[in-house]
């Protein structure tokens, strides 16, 4: 308990949140303009998920074999960027005037064979299956996010996203005993609320115009979802077409929405189990580092997700999971891959409702992007949205400091 409080723990807690909500932004961004292509030009979702989890392993991996620092079982799996055992040795160091150890001269004390085998018994011990039921679940969140992402925009899905609090919040008092104070629990309705205000759903002039040319027997494009024009409309009537064509363009927007919204609200119930899950883990064993965690996880998601792409490549009857991978579908990789480590930063020193609503603060950001690269202003239900989202933000990051206090 004593880590938990010290200084170094509050702000290693909201450094972790605000990358978390730098990354979730970039990811959104990026990974909703890398999935904006032709249905025949997009990229394989399970082969994505893969490349983010085998980096994810590669880094944890790394992380772990140059952590070593001696071969004592007292300090074995610490990181230390991260790790709270570190920190606590340190002031036992300093309050004793012993002249420090040199991580450094012990690291190469041990040759690096060593040290790569202890950083895989510390990955691969036996209690490491209980990493497998989230690694599972992760694997099926990350597919579900990256297919909302062909239907919604970066604003609407993060908004759509925060449902998972109402579900964390319930998870984390019904199944692990956490309590929250009847401040915290109003903010989780203000919230949504600003959520539904940012997730109003717009008709847009490509929608238009593409319903238009349907309706007019002109071939839009292949991957217009009106390439099968219609008859037996009066080409005549400019003002008769102009309302068939917005009333079919607002049907395809609602179908885009609804299928959205499912996938977001399974990658919700997703995240919210698998988020509450690796909390406890995590913070009821402080002395296993997040790199060694993070490697467990994406050691059991690389199984999962690599039978994934195996069965859609004989689905395909080709074998190119790299096809169509552009720049931008390499950085959703990346993004995807490192948010993986900040997640587990916020899950350890902070929780995970307060996650959630760093990724809410993350929407308003998005907006001030997708604005600037747009060259289109925020609309006014966006501007309340992002309001209703601070003010709850900060409501609920008050009520927890206060009964702290």
């Amino acid at each position: 308990m004593q880590a938990v409080n010290n200084p170094n723990h509050a702000s290693r807690k909201w450094l972790s949140l605000l990358l978390l909500t730098f990354f979730t932004t970039a990811t959104s961004i990026v990974s909703q303009r890398s999935r904006s292509v032709d249905a025949d030009k997009r990229y394989s979702i399970a082969a994505s998920v893969f490349l983010s989890e085998l980096f994810k392993l590669l880094v944890g991996f790394t992380l772990a074999v140059l952590a070593r620092e001696d071969t004592t079982p007292k300090v074995s799996a610490s990181l230390p960027l991260f790790s709270e055992k570190i920190d606590q040795q340190d002031q036992d160091e300093s309050a004793t005037d012993s002249p420090p150890s040199s991580p450094v001269r012990e690291a190469m004390a041990m040759s690096l064979t060593e040290r790569v085998q202890q950083a895989w018994n510390d990955i691969y011990c036996p209690s490491a299956w209980m990493m497998g039921v989230p690694a599972l679940v992760y694997v099926i969140q990350n597919m579900l996010q990256l297919a909302a992402n062909s239907y919604l925009s970066s604003v609407t899905y993060q908004g759509l996203s925060q449902l998972k609090l109402v579900t964390a919040a319930i998870i984390s008092v019904a199944l692990f005993g956490k309590t929250l104070s009847a401040r915290q629990w109003t903010c989780l309705p203000i919230l949504l609320v600003g959520v539904m205000f940012l997730t109003q759903k717009t008709v847009s002039h490509q929608d238009v115009a593409d319903a238009v040319a349907s309706l007019t027997e002109k071939e839009p494009g292949p991957d217009s979802p009106f390439s099968h024009p219609r008859t037996g409309v009066d080409k005549s009537s400019a003002s008769a077409l102009m309302a068939k064509a917005m009333l079919v363009a607002a049907q395809y927007a609602n179908a885009s929405l609804a299928i959205g919204i499912s996938c977001v609200l399974l990658a919700c119930i997703c995240g919210s189990f698998a988020g509450v899950y690796i909390e406890t883990k995590l913070k009821s064993s402080m002395s296993v580092s997040l790199s060694v965690r993070n490697a467990q996880l994406a050691s059991f998601a690389l199984l999962t997700v690599g039978a994934a792409v195996v069965l859609e490549a004989f689905s395909k009857q080709q074998w190119a999971p790299l096809e169509n991978f552009s720049t931008l579908a390499w950085s959703t990789v990346l993004l995807r891959g490192a948010s993986g480590y900040v997640v587990s930063a916020t899950l350890r020193y902070a929780d995970t409702i307060m996650k959630g609503f760093a990724t809410s603060l993350a929407i308003c950001t998005t907006i001030a992007f997708e604005s600037i690269l747009s060259s289109h202003a925020p609309s006014l239900y966006q501007l309340v949205g992002c309001a209703l989202v601070l003010f709850s933000t900060y409501s609920y990051v008050r009520a927890g400091a206060e009964s702290k206090s």
